[in-house]
């Protein structure tokens, strides 16, 4: 890949943010911000767990090759106020030849990236990051996202677009829509979820819990323990393989390259900052369903489920139990948010899931 500073002070912002510089590396290797504070300024930011370094990391380890990276790292005299990890991929050859920019790790598998910027400084983060990349890079096309209306960067790429300096270097900028996220806010107490509901919704989840109940002991729990989460990965694959084996389909571990792999990775890399958690539901001490998610500080990361299939547990519902159950047991573990990931779907609005609509830049 060609020279990039290691840190420079372009002018990228008028009076309001003097004193941001930014610094641009090209390996995880050479970032002097530690994993640490970087995870401590993905917190402060408001970033998903998808931007912690060990997850990005693990990501480029994998899916890197014959790409070049960039980290963004924007700061003022005192803190981190900005991360952008991109990487370029060129394209074609000759007059024909692009190069692309994309966040590290998008669509691979498609999640919300929401890059963890300071609200203060979105707009000369977002100027500061798409000038080096047209400029020095001489990038033809940047797509930011997925990401989630509601990040601060959004609405900075509408101001930046609106600037008539952006237009020396930028000759057009599109948004587009691209899906929707389920999110949960979830209240203090399980009663007070319960309410929330439609009272058509409620009574007939509950007429399907006690009808479960009724002969058989139904508990959950959570496998927390660094030392157990890989093995219990392992469970979690057969078993979602087995559901979807059942119709026809290979899964979730299969729809990309080395998806079970890169998963299995993430699920080591993060153990060992006590984050991976794997949900479970039993039914007469035996593990009907599963979920696979992540916790980064009230929020988790809801990555798959996975359920026994055949009889009875068909009829028995147990896929829509689970998920109360799992709500149930999250909130007495005082975790306020549940991303469940990008995509519509009617059961998990009905048990209280929010739509928040995704816009790519």
């Amino acid at each position: 890949p060609p020279a990039v500073p290691s840190k420079t002070t372009m002018p990228i912002a008028k009076s309001r943010t003097v004193g941001l510089t930014v610094r641009v590396f090209t390996r995880f290797e050479d970032c002097p911000v530690t994993p640490a504070e970087w995870d401590e300024a993905v917190a402060r930011l408001g970033g998903p767990i998808y931007q912690t370094f060990d997850w990005l990391q693990t990501w480029w380890e994998l899916y890197g090759r014959d790409r070049q990276l960039r980290l963004f790292v924007f700061q003022t005299a005192d803190q981190t106020v900005g991360i952008l990890p991109f990487y370029l991929e060129t394209f074609g050859w000759g007059p024909l030849k692009t190069t692309v920019v994309r966040l590290v790790g998008a669509n691979i598998p498609p999640k919300t990236f929401n890059p963890p910027v300071t609200p203060e400084y979105a707009p000369a983060v977002l100027a500061g990051a798409v000038r080096h990349l047209f400029r020095a890079d001489g990038c033809d096309l940047l797509a930011l996202g997925p990401v989630s209306d509601a990040w601060p960067g959004s609405h900075a790429c509408r101001r930046l677009a609106e600037q008539e300096d952006c237009l020396r270097w930028v000759s057009s900028c599109r948004y587009a829509p691209h899906g929707v996220q389920t999110w949960f806010s979830l209240p203090a107490t399980f009663e007070e979820y319960l309410k929330s509901l439609g009272s058509t919704e409620r009574k007939n989840r509950l007429k399907r819990m006690r009808h479960l109940e009724k002969g058989r002991q139904v508990t959950t729990d959570m496998v927390a323990d660094p030392g157990l989460v890989e093995q219990e990965f392992d469970t979690f694959v057969r078993q979602h393989a087995r559901q979807w084996q059942a119709v026809g389909k290979g899964g979730h571990f299969t729809a990309w390259p080395q998806g079970e792999v890169y998963n299995r990775a993430q699920v080591k890399a993060q153990a060992r900052h006590g984050r991976v958690r794997f949900f479970r539901m039993l039914v007469d001490g035996q593990v009907v369903c599963r979920r696979y998610t992540f916790l980064l500080g009230s929020t988790l990361y809801s990555e798959l489920p996975a359920r026994e299939v055949g009889e009875p547990w068909d009829k028995l519902g147990i896929g829509g139990i689970s998920l109360l159950k799992f709500n149930e047991q999250v909130i007495h573990l005082g975790i306020t948010g549940v991303d469940s990931g990008l995509g519509d779907y009617e059961h998990k609005a009905n048990l209280g899931g929010q739509r928040r609509y995704m816009t790519p830049a």
